[in-house]
């Protein structure tokens, strides 16, 4: 029969001790780490089974688990949805999109979805109502890092990440939050700015970078010479702001060469 503790838990092992003590320390961990501890793939697979009967453990996801403090032991836990992410990565990678906003402190909503870049497809999958997509990408620059319970996380810098919510804004919530939320980040590296454009090497991006800013200006005191320089290299081609404007629900904007929404401005003006 199995003892159980002053708060109705059962008792660990000291082998269970042990990788429960690691799981705090790393708060998520995957069999490969435990294995690391135990020297044994089949022993860490019990023991964290174990931990899991036992409410010290949380399956995350398959083959990662979740320490849960002892504060908060039969109390529920709810694991930060951005460690997670970056740890079942694994590789190399950054939370990006909206993620990066809501890291950067600026989205103007709050979203059930995590975004991460990474060079390798991964499957998405979901976890206390939080969805985790991982997105496809050889591009990766822009990162700096994020410190979440003494952890270390890359992210996408503001440059990055304002680039990104251009390229993608279905990832980032769609145009009316991609403007409200890049509207407070108030002040950008320019410099940067210019180096990733010409890295992603993408027209339609400068057109619409540069559309933005202006749209922008004043909030992001754009300088008038980085504007100009855009303006420059605009294209022959026309380019749609988002692929939904390609019904007829857009305007002509020549000064960019780009189809945007009709109510564009009054979206910026609210915001």
């Amino acid at each position: 029969m199995q003892s159980t503790n002053s708060k109705g838990l059962v008792t660990l092992t000291p082998n269970e001790q042990r990788v429960y003590i690691e799981l705090l320390n790393k708060k998520i961990c995957s069999l490969r780490d435990v294995t690391e501890i135990t020297d044994n793939y089949e022993t860490s697979r019990t023991t964290m089974s174990r931990l899991v009967d036992k409410g010290y453990a949380l399956r995350v996801h398959r083959g990662y688990y979740a320490g849960i403090p002892p504060e908060s032991l039969n109390k529920g836990h709810q694991v930060d949805r951005y460690l997670l992410a970056h740890k079942v990565s694994e590789i190399p990678g950054a939370l990006a999109y909206h993620t990066a906003l809501e890291l950067h402190g600026v989205a103007h909503s709050y979203f059930n979805t995590v975004y991460y870049l990474r060079p390798k497809s991964l499957r998405p999958f979901e976890f206390q109502d939080v969805e985790y997509r991982y997105v496809k990408t050889q591009k990766l620059f822009g990162i700096t890092e994020f410190i979440r319970e003494g952890i270390r996380i890359p992210v996408t810098d503001r440059e990055r990440t304002f680039l990104d919510c251009i390229r993608r804004p279905d990832y980032s919530g769609g145009m009316e939050e991609v403007l409200k939320s890049i509207a407070t980040f108030h002040k950008l590296d320019y410099d940067f700015l210019d180096d990733y454009l010409k890295q992603f090497d993408e027209q339609s991006l400068r057109q619409k970078t540069g559309y933005i800013l202006s749209l922008l200006e004043d909030r992001l005191h754009v300088p008038d010479d980085f504007l100009a320089d855009l303006k420059r290299t605009v294209g022959a081609k026309t380019y749609y702001l988002t692929p939904k404007l390609k019904n007829g629900y857009g305007k002509y904007v020549s000064r960019w060469n780009l189809i945007v929404h009709k109510n564009i401005e009054e979206l910026v003006r609210f915001g």
